[in-house]
């Protein structure tokens, strides 16, 4: 976590200004620079940009600072104001966070307080470690550290431990520990194909799961978020927002189910009512060709694209081409415009169209946007979305009076109101997956959205059976499942590669004592 260091000048000012109650300077300035080490920490649970860790920049709320950061005095002054009036402010402001865009400050520490980061992981330092205890030392950190970072992330532990509130609260994830220091072993020396920023942004999060694992017996505690929408997050460092080796790190030996393509499968299930208000084709699976496609043969759907969209003088390399074409493919059934060349914006600048975020070669979008296949798949997805939109406008109307799924113009949000639609539809239908799995003596040990992390695999049965429920259940017989196992990272001893040294090194001394025996006889 973030320890900060303060100009002692700081502290003599505030007793100055401040003389009694005795000790109330220290226990005022105590309290703010607690707050900012909480707020710099879990600033470091989130991706940072190079400019911001190059020169140091964080993103926090400069009103939570103040409003958390104590008072002081008879008339009672926030402690954040008083610094900051009297030229000893700690932060200094670079961007000034806004309600109305919704993002944080950006800030610098002043001359008068120095950070040192204990979740700060080196390469160079791991490789120095010729024992398991001593890298094991390493990695977890110091045990006080630990327990420091626990109760800055966890502040209201005690208070809630063993109330009713505490499942409301946490959701507890249990850590491959071996796994997870392995993991970040690897990462440290051996992992070429990622940057040096999301290394670091990945070792911090390794680090942090970690210390509180070390400390909490094993358990990781994720805080619940929840959402408007329908789904629930968590804040900060969790399952959810971590990368996927990190993740498989982190989990260990376990089993993901997770619903197949299933934005495309949920609007599927809107097809038949679509059609029986046609008057015209009313052959399912001909109106629907290229999402049916899709939904039952995602392999050779892709494939087929994928041949049609990138030729063999490419630069995405080929094992980047489906996944590339996947993301295109959500990015079409979330809404995005059929449109390779994005649109000017309010602010006078360009936005660019998601697909052109995502397949960045021109010919290729080009190529992908006129591929028939495509055309048809969103040409399917754009019914089914203003057919959803129509029946929300005929039967859900509250929907459309919701502030949150407005544009800023006021008007209903298409794609806000699908996005709450599907989210509430999904949470649902995962409870389903939950409960019949519980049923049967499996317990999920994570949740993202649409997937699940179970420590066993279901078994074909379950699975089906699973699959059946959530089909009744909804009235979609599209809901399908799909199971992947998820191998822990396995751990080296450097203790033992340290004996077998050692025993090549004394096989080598006895042959070489052998070689001058005999050559002297």
């Amino acid at each position: 976590m973030i320890k900060l260091t303060i100009d002692p000048k700081v502290l003599a000012a505030m007793k100055k200004a401040f003389p009694k109650p005795a000790m109330s300077a220290e226990r005022a300035l105590n309290k703010y620079v607690g707050v900012l080490e909480t707020m710099l920490t879990k600033s470091l649970q989130f991706p940072r940009s190079p400019i911001q860790q190059k020169q140091g920049w964080y993103a926090i709320s400069l009103q939570q600072l103040a409003n958390s950061g104590g008072q002081i005095g008879p008339n009672k002054i926030r402690v954040h104001k008083w610094l900051r009036e009297n030229n000893l402010a700690l932060v200094e402001t670079l961007e000034q966070g806004s309600a109305i865009t919704q993002k944080v400050s950006e800030v610098k520490l002043s001359k008068l307080a120095t950070a040192v980061n204990t979740l700060t992981v080196q390469g160079s330092v791991i490789a120095t470690k010729t024992t398991n205890q001593a890298l094991d030392d390493y990695l977890t950190g110091d045990d006080a550290d630990n327990h420091q970072l626990f109760n800055h992330l966890y502040p209201d532990y005690r208070a809630l431990a063993g109330t009713p509130h505490f499942d409301e609260t946490f959701d507890p994830l249990p850590v491959d520990m071996p796994s997870l220091k392995a993991y970040m072993v690897w990462l440290s020396d051996n992992a070429t194909k990622i940057n040096a920023t999301d290394k670091a942004m990945a070792l911090r999060q390794a680090k942090i799961i970690l210390g509180v694992a070390s400390v909490f017996k094993g358990i990781y505690l994720q805080r619940r978020k929840a959402s408007a929408f329908g789904r629930v997050y968590y804040e900060g460092t969790s399952i959810q927002n971590v990368n996927k080796e990190l993740r498989r790190a982190v989990l260990g030996n376990c089993w993901e189910y997770d619903i197949r393509s299933s934005v495309i499968a949920w609007k599927m299930g809107y097809a038949k009512v679509y059609l029986s208000l046609q008057s015209g084709e009313q052959d399912l699976r001909r109106a629907f060709s290229a999402t049916l496609c899709f939904l039952e043969d995602k392999d050779d759907f892709m494939a087929t694209v994928r041949y049609e969209v990138f030729k063999k003088d490419s630069k995405v390399p080929k094992d980047l081409q489906t996944d590339l074409l996947k993301q295109a493919f959500t990015a079409i059934s979330f809404g995005a415009k059929h449109n390779s060349r994005g649109w000017p914006n309010d602010q006078g600048g360009w936005t660019n169209s998601a697909i052109a975020d995502i397949i960045k070669n021109s010919e290729e979008r080009e190529r992908f946007l006129s591929d028939a296949t495509v055309v048809k798949f969103t040409t399917e997805q754009h019914a089914l979305d203003n057919f959803i939109f129509f029946l929300v406008k005929l039967r859900r109307k509250d929907l459309l009076r919701k502030t949150m799924l407005q544009t800023p113009s006021g008007q209903p949000s298409k794609s806000k109101i699908l996005a709450y639609l599907y989210q509430h539809d999904e949470t649902e239908i995962m409870d389903v997956v939950r409960t019949t799995a519980a049923e049967r003596d499996h317990a999920p040990i994570a949740n993202i959205h649409d997937a699940i992390f179970f420590k066993r695999r279901l078994g074909v049965d379950l699975k089906h059976e699973i699959e059946l429920r959530m089909q009744e259940h909804s009235a979609n017989p599209y809901w399908r499942l799909k199971a992947k196992e998820i191998k822990r990272y396995t751990p080296v001893s450097l203790d033992e590669a340290a004996e077998i040294a050692a025993h090549k090194e004394r096989i080598a001394e006895e042959e070489r004592v052998a070689k001058a025996f005999f050559g002297k006889t």
